[in-house]
């Protein structure tokens, strides 16, 4: 399952739980620099204290990818899940219903932006979502992350805030992409 991309030379793989430190620095990285042009810093210190970057029960369901370049250094990271994020719970957002799927943990090394990898890990989540039966993806997405997701055909359902223990709030916006539509487009 692993896909070689010229452009920047890394390739997409299934994540493995081994990763899962360097995956977490990454995020962590990528929250700082990218998310830092649309969150003010104790925004992203609690986002990162109460909530985390990822859960890692996800990268054990077998449908969470990491970019990586040719020297195993990890650029970015995303994928997919049936199970209700831990992030949740700061929100009025309610499970996933049958035949949806959750958008989990899309992030890309700041030293690796605008090369293409969030949209080629996009495109390999959407292609194994539904490979298994998914037809309708859905995603909370950092405010810096919402031009992607437009981009890519998602379409904002609602403004929203995580809304964590110590009242302290993160902006978001929930988005959705039917991929039987795309699915349909391309068929035609």
């Amino acid at each position: 399952m692993s896909t070689e991309t010229t452009a920047f030379h890394h390739v997409i793989r299934l994540a493995h739980p081994a990763d899962i430190p360097a995956i977490r620095a990454m995020q962590e990285r990528s929250i700082w620099e990218i998310g830092g042009a649309f969150y003010k810093s104790n925004e992203i210190a609690n986002l990162l204290a109460l909530c985390g970057t990822m859960d890692d029960a996800v990268v054990g369901e077998g449908h969470y990818l990491v970019a990586e370049d040719r020297h195993g250094a990890i650029l970015g990271s995303g994928g997919w899940s049936r199970s209700r994020p831990g992030y949740a719970d700061a929100t009025a957002a309610d499970d996933a219903a049958p035949g949806v799927a959750i958008v989990r943990s899309v992030f890309v090394d700041p030293a690796a932006t605008r090369c293409g990898i969030a949209s080629a890990i996009m495109s390999r989540t959407e292609r194994d979502a539904l490979e298994h039966g998914v037809d309708t993806l859905q995603l909370t997405a950092t405010l810096s992350g919402v031009a992607l997701y437009e981009a890519l055909g998602y379409r904002t359902e609602a403004a929203m805030e995580l809304t964590f223990a110590d009242q302290s709030r993160f902006k978001c916006v929930r988005m959705q992409k039917s991929l039987a539509k795309t699915q349909n487009r391309s068929a035609a």
